[in-house]
């Protein structure tokens, strides 16, 4: 009797631990420690093209485009180890997803910076849509907990997105970081239209969704000056494009309301249609002022006028919403504008 209300006790005791560990509701398809992939979901009306199978590899060498700065240089975000089994496990969770149902991480890793070295954690959501392979980040190399004994884990996970470096990402509130995301130009990676500003939104479409060897240290330093498009904006990228061009470059203007004439043209009347020829016709060259006719009075060709500084800004203004240039390419072209 009494060995029998002991184990109702000690299951009743575990039962209520688990509930402080919002993790611990459902399947893991990855677990290691506080290191996980799961099914979540977020919005119960969620109209996400699950379930879906795609190739590990595929999966993995997405993971291996996106780049990060830590420290001196270029990084890939996720360590290289955690690749493949991370890889396997969101393919294989993206396989039993429903619509509504998301797949959320956690990874940690230890970065060293000169001698010390860090517990860094980056945590996401991802989902297949339209638009591609879609990761929400919450935590972009966060500082981590040391261990299970850490306060914020004594009394179970913090729900706080803001708060909680364990949380994945969310599709209503973003957590900005002092890591950038970056990649190589034309991978096929985008930031998508509805997540217009944030940074920490990624999509990767077919072209992105490749098998591939790690990025080289050339493509890792070039990716870090690179920046990420939004999704489905090209028309509108090479008109930015262009006029950012005109900026860099501007062409000789003729000044409004003078004639090409006075710029090295010569009107058409003055020149003359009839070549010297050899035979009975004498060839006189046209005549010179004063004339003895009447001269057509001059001609004035419309010019357009330059764009004024207040159109130029607004594209700049587009174009750094739209990370099409740089933030010190921004204030560079800002100078030159005389703001």
């Amino acid at each position: 009797m009494y060995l029998k209300l002991f184990f109702i006790s000690l299951f009743t005791l575990l039962s209520s631990c688990s509930t402080l560990n919002p993790f611990e509701g459902n399947k893991f398809y990855y677990k290691s420690g506080y290191q996980r992939v799961q099914l979540d979901v977020e919005n119960e009306n969620a109209k996400n093209i699950h379930p879906i199978k795609i190739n590990p590899l595929k999966i993995e060498g997405a993971l291996k485009l996106i780049v990060t700065k830590w420290g001196p240089k270029s990084e890939p975000l996720f360590q290289k180890e955690k690749y493949l089994p991370y890889s396997v496990a969101i393919s294989e969770a993206l396989a039993e997803a429903k619509p509504n149902q998301d797949i959320v991480f956690t990874v940690e890793g230890w970065y060293r910076k000169k001698t010390l070295s860090e517990n860094r954690v980056t945590s996401g959501r991802i989902f297949y849509n339209k638009n591609g392979l879609n990761i929400v980040f919450g935590s972009i190399m966060r500082k981590g907990n040391m261990s299970d004994t850490d306060p914020m884990l004594a009394v179970g996970l913090n729900t706080d997105l803001a708060k909680n470096p364990y949380v994945p990402g969310s599709r209503y509130q973003t957590v900005k970081s002092e890591y950038y995301l970056s990649t190589i130009p034309n991978s096929g990676v985008f930031r998508p239209k509805e997540a217009r500003g944030r940074s920490d939104w990624l999509v990767f479409t077919g072209k992105a969704l490749q098998a591939r060897a790690d990025l080289t240290t050339d493509q890792r330093k070039f990716a870090t000056g690179a920046n990420i498009q939004v999704q489905g904006l090209r028309n509108e990228v090479q008109q930015l494009r262009k006029e950012l061009q005109s900026l860099r470059n501007p062409g000789q203007q003729v000044p409004y309301g003078y004639s090409q004439y006075q710029y090295g043209a010569i009107p058409p009347y003055q020149q003359s249609t009839y070549p010297p020829q050899q035979g009975a016709y004498p060839y006189y060259p046209p005549p010179q002022p004063p004339y003895g006719y009447q001269v057509p009075p001059q001609q004035y060709y419309p010019v357009q006028r330059p764009q004024t500084n207040n159109f130029s800004l607004k594209s700049l203004e587009n174009m750094r919403e739209r990370g099409l240039i740089s933030e010190e390419n921004y204030l560079k072209k800002l100078k030159e504008l005389g703001y």
